[in-house]
């Protein structure tokens, strides 16, 4: 089961995300489970809307519950044989989407995201996006499992861990905004190396 949930949002005229895939405004954040993946993107998708910018998320998951409670008008629908159910109101969309045995592909999943500025994506390491990788100096992992990919583009930490390129942003796992400017440049095509000089989202004007 798929659960989609819109609502209105302000516009952004910041970015056009008309001009770009979905794919060309996805970013992935990985790490292992406990590492904070989720509490990070929390406070990274309110500096994004703070900055105006519209996000979506996708989070991959191994199982979860049906949020569907028994009895309910969907839920009868769905048992009846519907795949997708629609639920609308004016302030939000539900799809219930069905697909036991045949999982959708990442590029399904991503079409949900519908026009947002951009997508970031927990936990979907098959999805072959840019990543940030979260490490914590809390758990064991001490180097980068992303040392030799390509699609490394950042690093939040707690600590310095060793044999990280110098084309690897690196952030503390405190810096949400500057991660929400790095992908923000990223999604309009910038890889300025003085972005990093750059004040922090939200910062008052000189």
């Amino acid at each position: 089961m798929t659960c989609e949930t819109t609502s209105s949002i302000l516009p952004n005229e910041s970015l056009d995300s008309t001009r770009t895939t979905p794919f060309a405004r996805a970013f992935s954040f990985v790490g292992d489970s406990g590492v904070g993946k989720t509490t990070l993107l929390v406070s990274v998708v309110a500096a994004l809307r703070a900055a105006g910018a519209k996000v979506a998320v996708v989070k991959h998951s191994q199982h979860f519950d049906d949020t569907d409670p028994p009895g309910k008008d969907s839920a009868r629908l769905r048992a009846a044989g519907a795949s997708r159910v629609v639920l609308a109101s004016p302030e939000r969309t539900l799809v219930f989407w069905d697909h036991a045995g045949a999982s959708p592909s990442f590029a399904d999943h991503l079409a949900l995201a519908g026009a947002a500025d951009l997508v970031l994506v927990e936990s979907y390491a098959s999805a072959g996006l840019p990543a940030i990788e979260v490490l914590r100096a809390a758990l064991p992992r001490r180097e980068a499992r992303l040392r030799a990919d390509p699609r490394w583009i950042g690093l939040a930490s707690d600590f310095d861990p060793q044999a990280v390129p110098a084309s690897v942003r690196r952030f503390s796992l405190e810096a949400a905004a500057e991660i929400a400017r790095f992908l923000l440049q990223r999604a309009q095509g910038s890889t300025d190396p003085n972005d990093a000089a750059r004040p922090p989202l939200g910062s008052p004007s000189p």
